[in-house]
């Protein structure tokens, strides 16, 4: 068999080597099909990114897209998040969007439920009911609602802080500056002493205290009704009466954290007239000195003279000077102290 080297296509297949592709030389392509008509264009997304469109006629309701080109679109249908950085001034928002408008200078309303940043506009028009706005550029509103106490406690001046008593120093308790806070050293270390340094003239005064433990038990401490300790029971007591050359009551200061509160009153040992004069002087181990004048007019009854409360550690001491007729019970009752278990009118049960 001859074989033309010229005419390889004509050459028989090989059927021992049927591994080997067959050869030949490129056939000419098929003649071109007729076009096919044209397809119909594909139907919109409901989510999409277009940053070339130049002005879309308007937003599918519920679609979600990315606008940054478009001038000024017409309008939004209900429910469409969009976020729009270059419209001017938007016509109109639907009920429900939610969108951030950095440039609209003034926008005109903004539908119920929305809830926008805007952080250029001056004066917003109004707002309409439910939605929720940051509004950083206002300068000031326009009037303040008459009768809204919040806005007049808004204009008070915030409340100067009471005056601290220095060790070494001597404070007077005054009408016009009645109160003193210790520091918590000064409430916290030694003793603090309460005394009535009076003269005979003033008659046969005693002074007592009721007082308020953090656990809630209250009760008295006088030298004059026999219960010189409170408690009465306690091996350490938190207050004690002793009377030296004055009447005098003496607080425990390592136990301050019992102390709730307390008030120091002034009566007679046998239900006469006082004439008033002397001082109550008040005294910490580091020196301070915190006294109180008691010039009065000649009275009978229960002088509330100090009262003391713990606060967060440190003893607020207040000027209190308020002559109340009656016994002591009825004394310390208008005070709070309506906890203690009476014997009778000035002795308590415990």
């Amino acid at each position: 068999m001859t074989i033309d080297v010229f005419a390889p296509d004509q050459a028989p297949a090989r059927t021992d080597l049927p591994f080997l592709r067959h050869r030949g030389r490129p056939r000419p392509a098929p003649a071109a099909a007729p076009p096919a008509p044209a397809a119909a264009p594909p139907a919109p997304r409901p989510a999409g990114l277009d940053l070339s469109s130049p002005a879309p006629a308007a937003s599918a309701s519920g679609s979600a897209s990315l606008d940054l080109s478009t001038p000024a679109p017409a309008a939004r249908a209900s429910g469409s998040a969009s976020l729009d950085l270059s419209s001017p001034a938007p016509a109109a928002r639907a009920s429900g969007s939610a969108s951030l408008d950095l440039s609209s200078p003034a926008p005109a309303a903004r539908a119920s439920g929305s809830a926008s940043l805007d952080l250029s506009s001056p004066a917003p028009a109004a707002r309409a009911s439910g939605s929720a706005s940051l509004d950083l550029s206002t300068p000031a509103p326009a009037a303040t609602p008459a009768g809204n106490p919040a806005a007049r406690s808004a204009r008070r001046r915030p409340a100067r802080p009471l005056p601290r008593a220095r060790s070494g120093e001597r404070t007077l308790l005054t009408p016009k500056a009645p109160t003193i806070t210790l520091t918590r050293l000064q409430s916290g270390i030694g003793v603090l002493a309460i005394e009535a340094a009076c003269s005979a003239s003033v008659g046969d005064l005693r002074i007592g205290a009721a007082y308020q433990l953090a656990d809630g038990h209250s009760s008295l401490v006088s030298r004059s009704g026999g219960i010189a300790a409170g408690p009465r029971d306690s091996r350490r007591p938190v207050i004690l009466a002793r009377a030296e050359q004055y009447e005098r009551l003496l607080i425990d200061l390592r136990q301050n954290r019992q102390l709730e509160r307390l008030v120091v009153f002034a009566f007679s040992e046998s239900d006469r007239q006082l004439n008033w004069g002397g001082t109550l002087v008040t005294s910490t181990a580091g020196g301070a000195r915190v006294e109180l004048p008691l010039e009065r007019p000649a009275s009978a009854g229960v002088m509330v003279l100090l009262s003391i409360y713990n606060v967060h550690g440190e003893f607020v001491v207040r000027a209190e000077m308020e002559t109340i007729p009656g016994p002591i019970r009825a004394a310390v009752g208008a005070y709070g102290f309506d906890r203690i278990s009476w014997l009778d009118d000035r002795t308590p049960v415990a």
